[in-house]
């Protein structure tokens, strides 16, 4: 029986494959394959369509498998969730713990994590990953210190005494109150702005509302202060946060009042 050859496009993915983790580069390519370089890449392109390769860089061409991909995926994820287990008061794995496990080319294993992070699998807590529903295993001493800062936030103290008042009141030492507030804001109920104070979302929001609520165009500072009863050290950095968030808009000294669907 008369054996069928392959198809360019068949040789091709069989020997980015074939190179698993390493990725296919295009010196090597060519080796196998007499076209010019955008010929090999168009016959990239079309196998990346076709969901059988991922196009790593055009120039110089460096491909993957879609196989050898996902095979990553599912390595990092239970490489993650084992360091959970080792580590659960940490937030996550850094990206450098990541590159000393899996030593492969960066570009694969950038790929993979943005992968996993645009997916919903892992998200990316500052210079951390971790597993979308993974929380940080606290003591009932932090998990109290939790609510009454979070108490804290919403009476408005982090705007009326410095953050190390708050550090000797609770007795903790600089770092604890750092971990402590950026699990806060973590589980997204105080929100830090610029200037590094920190604000309670449901204070933000409700400000917000109000805002949005004042069926007026513009705001003024002043109005503003009245309105939260901040002083202008707190309120001008707040306008600022609300500028980022897109609720104003500085014009001259005063606010423009976006509105929600702008």
């Amino acid at each position: 029986m008369k054996r069928q050859l392959l198809t360019d496009s068949e040789r091709l993915s069989a020997l980015v494959r074939k190179k698993r983790l390493k990725g296919l580069r295009q010196s090597e390519a060519r080796i196998h394959f007499h076209f010019d370089p955008s010929g090999l890449q168009s016959l990239s392109q079309q196998l990346e369509e076709e969901g059988a390769i991922r196009i790593l860089s055009f120039s110089p061409l460096f491909l993957v498998s879609r196989d050898s991909l996902d095979y990553l995926c599912r390595k990092l994820l239970s490489h993650i969730s084992q360091y959970h287990k080792k580590h659960p008061d940490e937030k996550g794995i850094t990206l450098d713990k990541i590159r000393t496990r899996f030593e492969i080319p960066r570009r694969i294993r950038c790929l993979a994590m943005k992968t996993l992070v645009s997916t919903g699998r892992v998200r990316e807590e500052g210079k951390a990953f971790a597993l979308s529903g993974f929380q940080k295993v606290l003591s009932p001493r932090e998990e109290k210190l939790l609510e009454r800062l979070e108490e804290m936030s919403v009476q408005g103290k982090f705007h009326s005494v410095p953050l190390k008042a708050v550090q000797d009141e609770l007795h903790l030492t600089s770092q604890a109150l750092e971990k402590l507030l950026e699990i806060l804001i973590e589980r997204k109920k105080i929100v830090q702005g610029a200037e590094g104070f920190f604000l309670h979302s449901r204070w933000l929001d409700d400000i917000i509302e109000k805002i949005r609520g004042l069926g007026q165009k513009e705001l003024t500072v002043a109005e503003f202060k009245a309105m939260t009863g901040l002083s202008r050290k707190y309120a001008i950095p707040i306008l600022e946060l609300l500028d980022r968030l897109g609720v104003t808009r500085r014009v001259g000294a005063g606010r423009e009042i976006i509105e929600k669907n702008d």
